[in-house]
């Protein structure tokens, strides 16, 4: 996903839990979990329709029970390790809570799927918020910044573990860890090591993702905040010395022949909408001090089936496209327009929206020269 022909690049998002990134919803179509090869088939497809990326998201537990929207999840280690395998040309990610996963671990993980998939893994790096899934761990919830500095530790380890370097073992003494003779040998396929991604959006996540990223997630929570907000991150990565720096946003893509289809499916996904979970998870990212959320753009309300900030989680908190194939063309080539470089899409029914995806966007954004 670095280089490569496409000038915009299109990842397919959150394909390891029940309901994936279509959002807190309850509606027909949308991922089950129940066997591996659903999601097989997904990643053999968006393999097949020349997709970029298969990102998972990390969770631990679910906000409501096994049977509602999260409920179930893969690992996205051993996910990516599967897909590598049963996929061709496609880059396999692996979404990591660095908090709970041990930097000499991770990076053998990640040189092993490297290995398998010839050269396509990427990390995604996160350094957590979600309380619960800290106390399922046992942990505390460090304050904001240490995560951050916790993360910059961990992955300046697996950084160097990565590296070839004179001497096939090194000692690491810092504030939270403390290793004696670290060493991952075979290195990974991929030079300096496999792409990583981070979605801190915070001053301390922006320079987590200067030092360490390939690919930082724009915090936007529509097409028309993109223009005021992508702008000036571009800034201060090109400050930082990262020109470089890929600007990615997630997207929620609804599409349909004609708008008033998609926008009647719209209207069941929210009235599909698990109000419940979507509560419980807004709850937790204000109380788990996520930064990277602005909720000043949504629109309130003193019934909830209205109140923008809860029903953005029936459709996971990700940047609406809704309309027909021109329409979201328009607003990928208007994110472009603002900085963005690419897109991880959530989608309802994972199944048909790739297929539209390949028969109906990808040839709209040949034509409008943001795809090769």
């Amino acid at each position: 996903m670095i280089g490569g022909p496409n000038k915009f690049k299109v990842a397919i998002f959150g394909a390891n839990v029940t309901t994936g990134q279509g959002g807190l919803n309850l509606a027909e179509n949308t991922i089950k979990l129940g066997n591996w090869g659903e999601i097989q088939g997904l990643a053999q497809k968006a393999d097949r329709y020349g997709v970029d990326g298969f990102i998972p998201i990390a969770r631990w537990q679910g906000l409501s029970g096994p049977d509602r929207p999260w409920g179930r999840q893969f690992e996205t280690f051993t996910w990516a390790a599967g897909l590598a395998a049963a996929t061709q040309n496609i880059q396999i990610f692996a979404t990591c809570l660095v908090p709970f996963i041990h930097p000499v671990m991770a990076a053998k993980m990640m040189a092993t799927v490297d290995h398998i998939s010839g050269g396509r893994m990427g990390l995604n790096a996160t350094a957590g918020y979600f309380k619960p899934e800290y106390h399922m761990f046992g942990v505390e919830v460090p304050e904001h910044d240490t995560r951050y500095e916790l993360a910059d530790e961990w992955m300046t380890i697996v950084e160097r573990l990565w590296a070839v370097e004179d001497d096939y073992q090194f000692d690491f003494d810092g504030n939270f860890f403390q290793l004696q003779g670290a060493q991952s040998w075979p290195k990974p396929v991929q030079t300096p090591g496999p792409m990583v991604m981070s979605a801190g959006s915070s001053p301390a996540g922006q320079q987590f993702a200067f030092k360490h990223a390939n690919i930082l997630f724009a915090a936007i929570g529509s097409v028309e905040h993109s223009q005021s907000v992508t702008p000036k991150l571009r800034e201060n990565a090109d400050a930082a010395g990262r020109e470089d720096l890929g600007l990615w946003a997630g997207v929620h893509i609804i599409c349909k022949d004609t708008e008033k289809e998609a926008r009647e499916y719209l209207e069941y996904v929210e009235e599909k909408g698990d109000y419940e979970s979507a509560l419980r998870y807004r709850h937790i990212i204000q109380n788990g001090d996520s930064r990277g959320w602005s909720w000043d753009h949504y629109k309130k309300s003193e019934d909830p089936k209205q109140d923008e900030s809860i029903k953005t989680f029936f459709r996971a908190g990700l940047v609406p496209l809704v309309g027909t194939p021109e329409m979201i063309v328009d607003g990928l080539q208007k994110l472009q327009d603002s900085g963005i470089t690419g897109v991880c899409t959530g989608l309802v029914d994972y199944d048909e929206g790739l297929d539209r995806m390949n028969e109906q966007i990808f040839p709209l954004m040949r034509d409008a020269g943001l795809r090769a």
